[in-house]
């Protein structure tokens, strides 16, 4: 499984997945396929599954998008066509989000097997994160992880982000095989 970070502050998002270590692999999916640019202005993430899966769920949830559903909608409607998945065992977890409909930086998160989900909107230096990976507290504690790092590289701009977001897909890539070091970026601005 891939492992995907998504940061998000009150005037961006920053999103970085690992290129996938078994290209073309039913499994692993291409960066393309795991984040998804809508319009100018929101994204969606998507991890696990099979290629299918992905497929129906980025579709989904991107006509949403572009119809304008309000994101609390719309995490409403992923739960109920998740849950069709989740019969089959198929582990996804989605995160999606950008500017919303009222201007501000909104991300959403949500992972079938525990049920979970987030809605974030980040104010002044509040920082939401999500992290889209089977397991990953099998990697220790990422969110202390990622606030060292931002000790080095700051937490003011996206490329700050972007650079703290490679130091700690590296550290998964060196702890996980099916977790490659190399990365696809996706910046978002307000």
């Amino acid at each position: 499984m891939s492992f995907i970070s998504v940061i998000a502050k009150e005037k961006f998002i920053t999103v970085m997945c690992d290129n996938g270590a078994a290209a073309g692999s039913e499994h692993t999916p291409q960066p393309e396929e795991q984040v998804v640019k809508v319009g100018e202005r929101e994204f969606i993430a998507i991890a696990g599954g099979d290629r299918e899966a992905r497929a129906v769920i980025v579709k989904h949830v991107k006509d949403l998008l572009v119809e304008g559903t309000p994101y609390d909608r719309i995490l409403v409607i992923l739960q109920m066509t998740l849950s069709g998945f989740s019969e089959k065992g198929k582990s996804i977890m989605t995160a999606f989000g950008g500017v919303n409909a009222n201007g501000d930086v909104e991300v959403c998160t949500y992972d079938h097997n525990s049920h979970a989900e987030r809605q974030l909107k980040p104010r002044g230096s509040e920082v939401a994160y999500f992290f889209l990976a089977e397991g990953a507290g099998k990697y220790g504690n990422l969110y202390e992880l990622l606030q060292n790092f931002w000790k080095e590289t700051g937490t003011d701009t996206p490329s700050a982000m972007i650079q703290s977001q490679k130091l700690l897909n590296r550290y998964v890539a060196s702890k996980d095989e099916d977790v490659n070091a190399a990365t696809f970026k996706l910046v978002l601005k307000k």
